[in-house]
């Protein structure tokens, strides 16, 4: 008799830990963090507006309205790291560049759900602010951090990604791959290095890690 209690309280106590797993997909709250990618702007016309990439990092933090919906808010920065440019119609070579904050909150949807899933697919769009942060190198540019500390433009985004759920292993984390476009909106009193006379487009993809947490119903 004690050999059939303790190995039903063994089987009671599994099927217990078996249902309290987890299931695979989005949580209601999720925190991520992208530490690689990069942005490339485009639309610079070679004299004083510059075409310039930057390595990208950030974090995200998304709350799910419904297993298909969900606000997120989202905090990057884009390192000016050396490189080649043309400025005044002439190549620069491996100089300094400013570095780029951005500040987005963002709608995403995810047309298949995000719940049950190991791959959730999704379509976002969201309005904030960028900003180009001066730095001692970036005088020549206009970015006199002497005199200019951070430049600010409104900004939008569109985009699209992946999220990539681990499985029972680890339920509660995944992947991330993201793609926006960034549209920066003119700002008149900016220096002519960036979007003073017309709004600038960048090209953003970042790969990142994500945290979930449950439940989502």
């Amino acid at each position: 008799m004690r050999i059939i209690t303790i190995g039903a309280a063994l089987v009671l106590f599994a099927g217990g830990a078996w249902a309290q797993t987890p299931p695979i997909g989005a949580g209601k709250v999720e925190i991520g963090l992208f530490p690689m990618g990069g942005a490339a702007f485009t639309g610079g016309d070679d004299d004083k507006e510059v075409n310039f990439n930057v390595y990208s990092a950030g974090g995200n933090l998304t709350y799910y309205l419904t297993p298909r919906a969900a606000v997120e808010g989202e905090l990057g920065i884009g390192f000016g790291l050396a490189q080649d440019i043309l400025f005044n119609r002439a190549q620069a070579l491996h100089v300094q560049l400013p570095n780029v904050w951005d500040y987005f909150g963002n709608v995403v949807f995810f047309p298949h759900g995000a719940t049950g899933r190991l791959f959730a697919s999704y379509v976002t769009a969201g309005a904030g602010l960028v900003s180009l942060q001066s730095r001692q190198p970036t005088k020549p540019f206009g970015y006199d951090a002497a005199a200019i500390g951070f430049e600010t433009f409104s900004a939008e985004n569109v985009g699209a990604g992946v999220k990539i759920f681990r499985g029972a292993d680890a339920p509660d984390w995944g992947f991330r791959i993201d793609y926006r476009y960034l549209i920066v909106n003119a700002n008149g009193d900016a220096p002519a290095f960036f979007a003073k006379a017309k709004h600038r487009g960048g090209h953003r993809v970042t790969f990142g890690v994500l945290h979930t947490l449950r439940p989502l119903r």
